[in-house]
């Protein structure tokens, strides 16, 4: 695993089209990034448009919202065109940034019976499953990264779906725009 909280900028991802990017372009004051499983994991994706949703409030801050994933970009390109969202979608094929942040897999956790909620949940507001990937393992997870790309605060998620809430989030966002 690469160093935890070492600075991110020299990570090259791709944007949905398959062009690569620089992590370091998207540098800020305060960047929201969430690590989904994939981009067609249904809790994922719920959280996901939250954040969207959120990306005025954050701005506030000086705070901006970016998500990251494995695999598919088909269904990143789905979250842009069909649900609206606009904040960046990477895809990280490597996995580099979630090593690089100490976010891992859910292992036997994938099993959780807490998860298939999560899942019935998204269904009851809307969300219809899409292609499972080869990034199904895959923990879920939001880290908040300062200006020069470090890891100021994190979080892993124990089980699918299981995110923080956008109220612990934008605690984290203050506090650390206040310093």
């Amino acid at each position: 695993m690469t160093e935890l909280n070492r600075p991110l900028g020299d990570l090259l991802l791709s944007d949905p089209d398959g062009d690569q990017v620089a992590f370091a372009g998207f540098a800020g004051p305060l960047l929201v990034v969430q690590l989904v499983r994939y981009f067609g994991c249904l809790p994922c994706q719920e959280w996901l448009v939250s954040l969207d949703a959120a990306a005025a409030e954050l701005a506030q801050f000086g705070a901006r919202p970016l998500a990251v994933g494995g695999s598919a970009d088909f269904q990143a390109r789905y979250l842009h065109e069909e649900r609206g969202v606009t904040m960046p979608l990477l895809l990280d094929d490597a996995q580099q940034l979630r090593d690089a942040v100490g976010i891992g897999n859910l292992g036997f956790r994938l099993l959780d019976p807490r998860g298939f909620s999560s899942y019935g949940r998204a269904l009851a507001h809307g969300y219809r499953p899409q292609r499972v990937t080869h990034d199904t393992i895959r923990a879920p997870g939001v880290v908040i990264l300062d200006r020069h790309l470090t890891v100021r605060w994190r979080f892993e998620g124990r089980r699918i779906g299981d995110y923080p809430p956008l109220s612990l989030v934008f605690e984290a966002v203050k506090q650390l725009a206040g310093e």
